[in-house]
Parts: C-alpha cells; sequence; structure tokens
C-alpha cells in the first residue's frame, strides 16, 4: 500500500517536532504586572550550555510567553530567568515543573534539567511602599497643644494632601516612586503667631524607592509677657517695686 504524498508529509512534520521537542527543554513564563502601572517587563534567560546562551523576552502586561531551550544529551543543565529590578516595584518569583525550581534564587532558577522536561516560572510584580512620615516635637509649652496642619510638596506633578499632627499624632503619607534615582520634596507647615515654626530637618528630602523616610518638625511656643506673671505674682513684683523706691527714697533724705 502507497500513502498519498501529503500523508508522508504530515508524518515526516510530527516526527521532527517529536524529535525536536526531546532535544529542548520548555518553559513557560507567566507574569503578573495588573495595577502596577508597568506595560510590560524584559526577561532574560541564561543556560550554562557548552556554548554561552542567552535570551531577552519582553513580555507585556498579564501576559504569557512560551519558548524552548535546546539541552545538552549526555548532562543536566541550569537555567536562570530574571527580570531587572524595577523602580518603585516589588518582584516575587514563584516556579514548578519537571527540573528542580530554587525558591531562593534572584529570579526563577532552575536545576538539574534534562531534555523534555517542561517548566512553570511566574513574575509576580508589586508595587513597593514609600513612606514618609513627619513628627511634631513642641518646646516652652507642657499643655496638649492643638493639632497642626502640615503640606507636602514633591514638585507641581505630584500633589498630596494636607495632614493634621501633633506631638502624639504624627503624619504619614504613601508615595508612589517609580523612579530609580527617587524625587525631593519638602514639608511645611501653617503659619501661627503662637508659635515659630523649624522645619529645616524636613527641607529637601530625598524620597527613594522603597524607602521609609523620616523627619521632624519644631515649634517653639510664643509666650506673651502678660501670661508670664499671675495675680500673685504680679502683687509681689508691685511690693518689690515699692520696697525698691522706698529704700532709694530714705537714702536721698539728709
Amino acid at each position: 500500500m502507497r500513502f498519498p504524498l501529503i500523508s508522508l508529509l504530515v508524518i515526516f512534520f510530527f516526527a521532527s517536532v517529536s524529535a525536536a521537542a526531546e532535544e529542548t527543554v520548555l518553559f513557560t513564563v507567566d507574569v503578573k504586572l495588573s495595577g502596577t502601572g508597568v506595560s510590560a517587563v524584559d526577561l532574560k534567560i541564561s543556560c550554562d550550555l557548552d556554548r554561552p546562551f542567552s535570551l531577552t523576552l519582553p513580555i507585556p502586561v498579564d501576559s504569557s510567553r512560551t519558548f524552548t531551550v535546546p539541552a545538552p544529551a549526555e548532562r543536566d543543565m541550569s537555567c536562570v530567568l530574571i527580570v531587572e529590578p524595577l523602580p518603585g516595584q516589588q518582584l516575587t518569583f514563584l516556579g514548578d515543573g519537571g527540573s528542580t525550581f530554587d525558591p531562593e534564587g534572584q529570579g526563577c532558577r532552575f536545576t538539574g534539567i534534562r531534555r523534555g522536561h517542561a517548566n512553570f516560572c511566574q513574575v509576580q510584580v508589586e508595587s513597593q511602599e514609600t513612606s514618609l512620615t513627619v513628627f511634631k516635637h513642641w518646646i516652652g509649652t507642657s499643655k496638649k497643644e492643638d493639632n497642626v496642619s502640615v503640606f507636602l510638596d514633591c514638585g507641581s506633578e505630584r500633589t498630596y494632601e494636607a495632614l493634621e499632627i501633633n506631638s502624639q499624632r504624627p503624619a504619614s503619607w504613601s508615595l508612589q516612586v517609580n523612579a530609580a534615582d527617587g524625587f525631593r520634596c519638602s514639608v511645611s507647615e501653617e503659619e501661627s503667631e503662637a508659635w515659630i515654626a523649624d522645619t529645616s530637618d524636613c527641607q529637601d528630602l530625598l524620597i527613594l524607592p522603597g524607602a521609609e523616610e523620616e523627619c521632624t518638625m519644631v515649634n517653639t511656643k510664643v509666650v506673651k509677657m502678660i501670661e508670664v506673671f499671675n495675680r500673685y505674682g504680679l502683687v509681689i513684683m508691685i511690693l518689690a517695686f515699692m520696697v525698691v523706691g522706698g529704700l532709694a527714697a530714705r537714702k536721698m533724705i539728709p
């Protein structure tokens, strides 16, 4: 019996695919980026083959990519799949499959890889929280003072709401920092004739991705002279002036 030519071609195709699959390792990479503001990542694959092997694969947001890597016949090999650190983002790597996955590695690292193995790598990208906390310190008063409004300025492109602050109530902002070199911020507070504000510790702060910055604002209470003396103090002061005046008068009398 003779096979039609088309049948022979189909058999040859699947035989070739099967042989190729037996000589390679299959990798599937899934990237979870939802809600982070990142549109895609560049995944780099490196394997310890006889000849240096590396591949860079762009993966769009919330999608998967499947690819194969040639594998030697006579030995195991290892591969690592990494994503370069993203400013303001935290990366988590999960893996599974026929090879051994190293959960402690920086990326998806597989060892003991042999021909025909199929491995899965998931890259989870989460926004890394950056915070700035401002503390308040009062000088010249022992009583509980009213809250003070403080304002955060990180440039015209970023706006933050004013917060209330006091010695027992610090103010804290959560910031989205996507630039690797960060940006600078300053904190100011509402003006008042009742205190003098020292904000020098909260000026020109460098806010880096993932940082937990802190600074302290100092308020010195302005006390009016009329408040220094209570009614008993005023009486004593008047009597003291009378005594001093009387002694001076007696010295002037011959």
